[in-house]
């Protein structure tokens, strides 16, 4: 078995608010140490003719020190509730409602995260029946949950049998932040095999070494939350 260091929810220029290119990614995450990248783009704009042509830009972009997997970031009609999906053959759709994109992504074998549930308040709109379609939950987004991870989210994981994912939402290469998931492939590593070790309940969230878990329980949770209120409206302020 290979233990491979890995980020999840990363943008390129495939999607309509980024601007790196997959090339560029790749470079990039394999300077930082990453050996497999999973990529989430946004549904917008998307067909099943530029999803095949994505898969094949990652497959071309990937090197042999780091793979790209490519992933779509499906939005519901309000834009709030958003569904990261890998392991799709298939484009499953633009804007759908949240209960049909899950069916659909069960039915085509794919792996589904609920993304960054404190964006626009989307736990007051999340159905508890989802959970049940659901293969894992971001416990920890840098782009929206700052220095601390989701005690909620690591809660709903942790209850609901969920992985618990730490991701980027990474669209901009200064966004980059050492959050990473340790997975474990037999053999060479590919897209199928890197998700396979992504499902797995083996796969360990880590910040620099550290498990997340230990930051996801009280009280070095709650310390971590009150310090990320404290340090938002000073980065705020500072900010140009």
């Amino acid at each position: 078995m290979t233990s491979l260091r890995s980020a999840i929810h990363v943008h390129s220029a495939w999607s309509y608010d980024a601007k790196v290119s997959l090339e560029g990614l790749a470079d990039a995450f394999a300077g930082h140490g990453y050996q497999v990248v999973f990529m989430c783009e946004h549904d917008r704009g998307f067909s099943q003719e530029r999803w095949d042509e994505y898969k094949q830009a990652c497959e071309a972009a990937s090197r042999p020190d780091v793979l790209l997997v490519p992933g779509i970031e499906y939005a519901d009609p309000e834009d709030r509730v958003h569904i990261p999906v890998w392991g799709c053959a298939d484009f499953l759709g633009e804007a759908l409602p949240t209960t049909e994109l899950l069916r659909r992504a069960g039915g085509g074998g794919g792996f589904a995260v609920l993304a960054h549930p404190a964006r626009r308040d989307a736990w007051d709109v999340v159905d508890p029946a989802w959970y049940t379609r659901l293969g894992g939950i971001e416990v920890w987004t840098r782009k929206w949950d700052g220095w601390a991870p989701n005690l909620r989210a690591s809660a709903v994981a942790e209850e609901e049998g969920l992985v618990p994912i730490v991701s980027l939402d990474l669209h901009r290469l200064n966004q980059f932040f050492p959050l990473a998931i340790t997975i474990s492939v037999d053999g060479a590593p590919s897209p199928a095999t890197a998700l396979a070790a992504l499902r797995a309940a083996d796969a360990k969230p880590v910040l620099r070494g550290l498990a997340v878990g230990k930051l996801s329980r009280r009280p070095v949770g709650d310390v971590l939350t009150r310090v990320e209120r404290l340090r938002r409206p000073v980065v705020r302020l500072i900010r140009p």
